[in-house]
């Protein structure tokens, strides 16, 4: 049994402390990467050789969506851990604001990336009609509706959120309220973002092999008329002779396509995979405090569950910092486009310190 000093749990003084270095050493690092990371996404998204594509838009807008979650949700956490006055605790509007811009702007994050995943199905498929709901046309009137959609859903959390008697937290209100949002939070947080990114990731594998197989198809028919047409054998040899150039160069382009689709189908995987890991344990553990909400609690497992709660959460905000990340690593033309980007600001810097002289 664990020893106790004045009635109070030795493990509330450990985690306690576990908690504060996690801040310092693990947390604020995130956090200051995660700001440096979305800048840089929202500066290369916001370009105009990416904004002809409808996926670089949605990346732009998951950006800032990341951006506004990672400085209103998880900076307040790390002050409240530090022992920096936490305005939420006591301020009531900054409460019920606080627990609106970060649900809101964490949940347009998630679906954004959902809606990236159903793009790539789109831009892949084999069917012209299909390929065409890709288009700025629809994505004009889709986007404000679909961010109003969820501006309008979240305004729950402004009637739903307050004080503590005491005005020493900021807390979601007992009864149905808590378990509305915790069936929201297992659902819309993370069962249906992960089926979505899950299913179209593998009906975009499929599309890739389709359209492979196609242009493997359209190169090998050639060779077949060679062999079989006996009678104009001479002719069509020496078209192919022509030709040997052009195919050549075609083989190229197939080459750096297929380079192009194994990168974006490790980005997927990739992106698929994070988010799992990131942002499932907050589910189960919500999952868990719905389970035993009307238990007798021990000071010593009231201090675990409020560590893991806390440390559940901040995983959710951990994710908003590591897109540019992933990018970085899965993609060699993000990477490009990044290099491109910072050498661009240090010639502008360069030339506004040293002046050319005429």
């Amino acid at each position: 049994m664990t020893s106790t000093t004045n009635g109070t749990s030795v493990l509330v003084g450990i985690f306690a402390d576990v908690r504060v270095q996690l801040t310092r050493y693990v947390y604020c690092p995130f956090f200051i990467l995660g700001n440096i990371g979305n800048i840089l996404n929202i500066l290369v998204f916001s370009r105009e050789s990416l904004r002809t594509s409808i996926c670089s838009i949605y990346f732009l807008i998951m950006s800032i969506a990341n951006f506004v979650s990672i400085n209103i949700g998880l900076l307040t956490r790390i002050l409240s851990t530090l022992d920096i006055p936490d305005p939420s605790r006591n301020v009531a509007w900054y409460c019920k604001g606080r627990a609106y811009i970060s649900g809101l702007s964490l949940t347009i994050g998630r679906y954004f990336l959902c809606l990236i995943t159903i793009d790539r199905v789109l831009m892949t498929s084999i069917h012209v009609t299909i390929r065409q709901l890709s288009s700025f046309k629809i994505a004009k009137w889709f986007i404000p509706i679909f961010c109003l959609s969820w501006a309008i859903f979240y305004i729950h959390t402004l009637i739903g959120y307050e004080n503590n008697s005491s005005g020493t937290n900021c807390i979601r209100q007992a009864g149905f309220y808590s378990t509305f949002t915790t069936v929201c939070t297992i659902s819309i947080d993370a069962i249906i973002p992960i089926i979505i990114m899950t299913i179209f990731t593998l009906l975009m594998m499929k599309h890739i092999r389709a359209l492979r197989l196609r242009r493997e198809k359209n190169i090998i028919v050639p060779v077949k008329q060679i062999t079989t047409v006996g009678s104009h054998m001479r002719t069509t040899t020496i078209n192919a002779i022509s030709n040997q150039d052009g195919r050549s160069q075609e083989s190229n382009i197939h080459s750096i396509e297929r380079q192009r689709e194994k990168q974006l189908t490790r980005l997927s995987f990739v992106q698929v995979l994070i988010y799992i890991i990131f942002n499932l344990p907050n589910a189960v553990y919500v999952v868990y405090m719905l389970i035993v909400t009307n238990e007798k609690k021990t000071a010593d497992r009231s201090a675990i569950e409020s560590f893991v709660s806390l440390f559940a959460s901040i995983l959710t905000y951990i994710y908003c910092t590591l897109n540019f990340y992933i990018y970085t690593l899965s993609s060699a033309t993000y990477r490009a486009k990044t290099k491109q980007i910072l050498r661009q600001c240090f010639n502008r810097r360069h030339l506004r310190i040293f002046p050319s002289q005429n």
